[in-house]
Protein backbone atom coordinates (compact mmCIF):
# COMPACT_ATOMS: atom_id res chain seq x y z
CA UNK A 1 0.00 0.00 0.00
CA UNK A 2 1.14 3.42 -0.67
CA UNK A 3 1.98 6.00 1.87
CA UNK A 4 -0.11 9.26 1.43
CA UNK A 5 2.78 12.09 1.05
CA UNK A 6 1.76 16.14 0.92
CA UNK A 7 4.61 16.15 -1.66
CA UNK A 8 2.79 14.39 -4.16
CA UNK A 9 -0.26 16.29 -3.55
CA UNK A 10 1.81 19.50 -4.26
CA UNK A 11 3.48 18.36 -7.83
CA UNK A 12 -0.30 18.09 -8.91
CA UNK A 13 -1.01 21.85 -10.36
CA UNK A 14 -5.21 21.51 -9.74
CA UNK A 15 -4.49 19.83 -5.69
CA UNK A 16 -2.22 23.08 -5.10
CA UNK A 17 -5.03 25.66 -6.70
CA UNK A 18 -8.03 23.76 -4.89
CA UNK A 19 -5.78 24.31 -1.45
CA UNK A 20 -4.99 27.45 -2.07
CA UNK A 21 -8.77 28.61 -2.58
CA UNK A 22 -10.01 26.93 0.47
CA UNK A 23 -7.22 29.12 2.44
CA UNK A 24 -8.05 32.06 0.60
CA UNK A 25 -11.40 31.91 1.19
CA UNK A 26 -10.80 31.21 5.06
CA UNK A 27 -8.76 34.11 5.15
CA UNK A 28 -11.83 36.00 3.66
CA UNK A 29 -13.94 34.64 5.74
CA UNK A 30 -12.28 35.64 9.27
CA UNK A 31 -11.58 39.03 8.05
CA UNK A 32 -15.05 39.11 7.26
CA UNK A 33 -15.91 38.29 10.77
CA UNK A 34 -13.85 40.23 12.64
CA UNK A 35 -15.27 43.89 10.63
CA UNK A 36 -18.88 42.15 11.20
CA UNK A 37 -18.87 40.38 14.17
CA UNK A 38 -21.00 40.18 16.69
CA UNK A 39 -19.97 42.95 18.64
CA UNK A 40 -22.34 45.17 20.76
CA UNK A 41 -22.02 48.89 20.66
CA UNK A 42 -22.79 50.04 24.36
CA UNK A 43 -25.43 52.61 24.26
CA UNK A 44 -24.52 55.29 26.33
CA UNK A 45 -27.45 56.86 28.34
CA UNK A 46 -28.10 60.99 27.22
CA UNK A 47 -28.57 61.84 30.61
CA UNK A 48 -27.41 60.63 34.40
CA UNK A 49 -30.41 60.13 35.62
CA UNK A 50 -31.38 57.71 32.56
CA UNK A 51 -27.98 56.39 33.75
CA UNK A 52 -29.53 55.51 37.51
CA UNK A 53 -32.89 54.44 35.77
CA UNK A 54 -31.51 51.89 33.87
CA UNK A 55 -28.99 50.54 36.65
CA UNK A 56 -31.75 50.62 39.37
CA UNK A 57 -33.83 48.71 36.93
CA UNK A 58 -31.61 45.75 35.60
CA UNK A 59 -30.62 45.60 39.69
CA UNK A 60 -33.67 44.92 40.42
CA UNK A 61 -34.33 42.16 37.51
CA UNK A 62 -31.25 40.60 39.04
CA UNK A 63 -32.46 40.56 42.23
CA UNK A 64 -35.58 39.54 41.88
CA UNK A 65 -34.17 36.12 40.43
CA UNK A 66 -33.10 35.52 44.24
CA UNK A 67 -35.27 32.91 45.85
CA UNK A 68 -36.97 34.89 48.76
CA UNK A 69 -36.42 38.38 47.58
CA UNK A 70 -39.72 39.13 47.02
CA UNK A 71 -40.97 42.70 46.13
CA UNK A 72 -38.17 44.93 45.32
CA UNK A 73 -37.48 48.14 45.21
CA UNK A 74 -33.53 49.77 44.28
CA UNK A 75 -31.87 53.29 44.81
CA UNK A 76 -28.70 53.59 43.74
CA UNK A 77 -26.42 57.00 44.19
CA UNK A 78 -23.68 58.23 42.27
CA UNK A 79 -20.57 60.10 43.02
CA UNK A 80 -21.10 63.30 40.91
CA UNK A 81 -24.68 63.81 39.27
CA UNK A 82 -23.29 66.34 37.30
CA UNK A 83 -21.90 63.74 35.08
CA UNK A 84 -18.64 63.28 32.94
CA UNK A 85 -16.50 64.37 30.10
CA UNK A 86 -15.78 62.03 26.88
CA UNK A 87 -19.37 59.98 27.11
CA UNK A 88 -18.01 57.81 30.61
CA UNK A 89 -20.41 57.22 33.49
CA UNK A 90 -20.40 58.91 36.50
CA UNK A 91 -18.53 56.18 39.49
CA UNK A 92 -21.99 54.34 41.47
CA UNK A 93 -21.75 55.59 45.13
CA UNK A 94 -24.14 53.13 47.15
CA UNK A 95 -26.79 51.40 46.52
CA UNK A 96 -30.02 50.45 48.94
CA UNK A 97 -32.32 47.91 48.21
CA UNK A 98 -35.78 47.72 50.25
CA UNK A 99 -37.29 44.22 49.68
CA UNK A 100 -39.98 42.00 51.44
CA UNK A 101 -37.65 39.14 51.46
CA UNK A 102 -34.42 41.08 53.31
CA UNK A 103 -35.91 39.77 56.74
CA UNK A 104 -34.19 36.48 56.13
CA UNK A 105 -30.37 36.89 57.01
CA UNK A 106 -29.42 34.05 54.55
CA UNK A 107 -31.32 36.36 51.43
CA UNK A 108 -30.25 39.55 52.44
CA UNK A 109 -26.37 37.99 52.68
CA UNK A 110 -27.45 37.39 49.13
CA UNK A 111 -28.89 40.45 48.06
CA UNK A 112 -25.67 42.67 49.39
CA UNK A 113 -23.26 40.38 47.67
CA UNK A 114 -25.16 40.43 44.57
CA UNK A 115 -25.55 44.23 44.57
CA UNK A 116 -21.55 44.47 45.51
CA UNK A 117 -20.38 42.62 42.58
CA UNK A 118 -22.86 43.84 39.94
CA UNK A 119 -22.28 47.67 40.57
CA UNK A 120 -18.22 47.12 41.82
CA UNK A 121 -18.54 48.88 45.00
CA UNK A 122 -17.91 47.37 48.60
CA UNK A 123 -20.62 45.76 50.74
CA UNK A 124 -20.37 48.50 53.32
CA UNK A 125 -21.86 50.58 50.86
CA UNK A 126 -25.02 48.93 50.17
CA UNK A 127 -28.00 48.87 52.35
CA UNK A 128 -31.03 45.89 51.96
CA UNK A 129 -33.87 46.57 54.14
CA UNK A 130 -37.47 45.45 54.41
Amino acid sequence: MDKFKIADILKDDKAVKIIFFIGAGLVLLICLYSFTGSKEKKQVPATDEEYIQTLEAKLADIISEINGAGKIKVMITLEDISGTEDGQSPAVRGAAVVCTGAGNILTKQKIVETVSKVLGISTARVSVVC
